[in-house]
């Protein structure tokens, strides 16, 4: 078979395709991002890949630009020339809107990566975007909002033809479990639940046991709401929450701390800013935003690994639980247990006195850490293989196939 793969953010994407070439699998996937975007560019997050890309990974600027993923048909007839070889695409980011241009005979999934659902379907995201977008400030209101109605529906449209939705599991974000409902007008869909990773490579290590309990977060710092438009409340990753359960554990304890934070995202002068009002700032130290294959080092130095305490989901914090450290986090048990039918190994934490208290446990006993850290990685191994993601598609894919050929 031969898929192809259009969009992808946080190269959640180019894991799905490296796995699918390593069944056999012919491949295609392009990339957009510039040389220096940590996040979406291949090279920085495996070290097998490097630059000048493989062929089967295919450098593409242009797809960044709005006007030509509206309307490939004119400027991206190369790419849609590509795409119409496949047997089978899976759509990601604006990829979605792609599949009105496709042959029918292409079977699309849509997998989604957070806002190409939750904020690019949503008329009235879109539509205050564009309203406050600087580059469109000549352009009259009335067009603004007739282009982001076009925008929504189009994208909209091409999900609507998706043979498969990948996505987070049901009821982690409302109001993508709405957009989707609308977009498929309450009928059933096929679905699968993705929030799987890479485990080949990240083997475990046994916790340090600092003098000084080392502690890492890996989460961007987003959390002081309002949020702006493009943005939405279920991205909040509750830092301020994390920073106030450290500070509460430090005044309660005599124990110091050696903590390692990221200076990454959208209100980090607002965290820097806190951390010196909760007064221990002469604790952190602080990290200019790294490739993802650097965070290997920072965890394996790390006793205790931060994550997310707000209204989103464990993601990278399912690598430090791969490689043996207590993860403290939302776990979001709620969702997870039900569906994977076993409680989780996290250090499940909603507020600064969850945080305070896991801290006390977990710096009061080495055992426990270590004892945590290896049903951390067993859990991840048993639940969140990316070959288990991989092989579905490729079943569903190839099943889809067979019927229509039978």
């Amino acid at each position: 078979m031969k898929i192809g793969f259009l969009g992808n953010t946080n190269n959640y994407p180019f894991i799905i395709a490296s796995q699918m070439r390593n069944m056999g699998c012919e491949v295609v996937l392009y990339v957009d991002a510039p040389a220096g975007d940590m996040l979406n560019r291949p090279e920085h997050h495996a070290s097998d890949i490097e630059y000048p890309y493989p062929v089967w990974i295919k450098e593409k600027f242009s797809l960044r630009t709005a006007a030509f993923t509206h309307l490939p048909n004119i400027f991206l007839r190369e790419v849609l020339k590509e795409l119409n070889t496949c047997d089978a695409v899976i759509l990601n980011d604006y990829g979605h809107r792609f599949k009105k241009f496709l042959k029918p005979s292409v079977l699309s999934i849509s997998m989604f990566s957070g806002g190409d659902l939750e904020i690019m379907a949503d008329y009235e995201n879109v539509r205050n975007m564009k309203m406050i977008n600087p580059k469109l400030r000549f352009i009259p209101d009335f067009v603004k909002k007739a282009y982001a109605k076009f925008s929504v529906n189009q994208l909209r449209n091409g999900i609507s033809k998706a043979a498969l939705i990948s996505y987070f599991p049901e009821g982690m974000v409302p109001n993508g479990e709405q957009f989707l409902k609308e977009i498929f007008h309450g009928k059933s869909f096929a679905r699968f639940n993705h929030f799987h990773i890479v485990t080949e490579g990240f083997n475990y290590s046994t916790p340090p046991d600092n003098k000084i309990c080392r502690i890492f977060s890996l989460t961007r710092f987003m959390w002081k709401t309002p949020f702006p438009p493009g943005r939405t409340v279920y991205e909040n990753k509750g830092n301020d929450i994390m920073l106030r359960g450290i500070a509460l554990f430090l005044k309660t304890s005599s124990k110091p701390l050696d903590i390692h934070f990221v200076e990454k995202g959208l209100h980090l002068q607002e965290s820097k800013d806190l951390i010196d009002e909760l007064g221990f700032a002469k604790m952190v130290t602080w990290h200019k935003e790294m490739p993802f294959k650097e965070l290997k080092d920072h965890i394996s130095k790390a006793d205790i690994v931060f994550e997310q305490m707000g209204k989103h989901f464990v993601s990278g914090g399912l690598y430090a639980m791969l490689m043996g450290r207590p993860l403290i986090a939302n776990a979001r048990p709620e969702i997870f247990e039900p569906l994977l039918n076993e409680p989780t190994p996290i250090c499940h934490a909603l507020n600064e006195n969850d945080i305070c208290d896991w801290l006390q446990k977990l710096t009061s006993d080495t055992e426990i850490i270590h004892s945590i850290g290896k049903k951390s990685r067993e859990y991840v191994l048993k639940h969140f293989d990316i070959i288990n993601e991989t092989l579905y598609f490729k079943n569903f894919i190839q099943e889809k196939l067979a019927n229509r050929y039978a």
